[in-house]
């Protein structure tokens, strides 16, 4: 008789972790409110992110990007985040030695 509770506390108790597990999956997957996208306001090259700001979740509308400087055919530093709007996006500026350009993407930290 005592078999019957304890298993169903068991099955109880591997159902809210399975749940949980399940819930925590969704919500970093975006899921719930937005994408998940790296935080950087430097990054170098063979160096990595020097101003590591974690993560940053996209609100609707907006995206990962990934703007990258480049000077005299060599690249410089590079800058991640989230944007405020969508005009940020797909932008390329040339100049005489330099050239900026951005990049978007909407997958969780598809900015790296």
């Amino acid at each position: 008789m005592s078999f019957y509770p304890s298993f169903l506390a068991r099955n109880l108790r591997m159902r809210r972790i399975v749940f949980g597990g399940a819930f925590i999956l969704f919500c970093l997957l975006g899921g719930v409110g937005g994408v998940i996208c790296r935080s950087c306001n430097l990054s170098i090259p063979f160096h990595g992110c020097l101003l590591d700001f974690g993560t940053c979740r996209t609100k609707p509308g907006q995206y990962c990007i990934k703007e990258v400087h480049i000077k005299d055919g060599i690249q410089w530093y590079s800058v991640q985040g989230c944007t405020e709007s969508q005009d940020e996006c797909f932008k390329r500026i040339v100049t005489t030695y330099e050239i900026h350009s951005t990049h978007c993407c909407h997958r969780p930290l598809c900015n790296f």
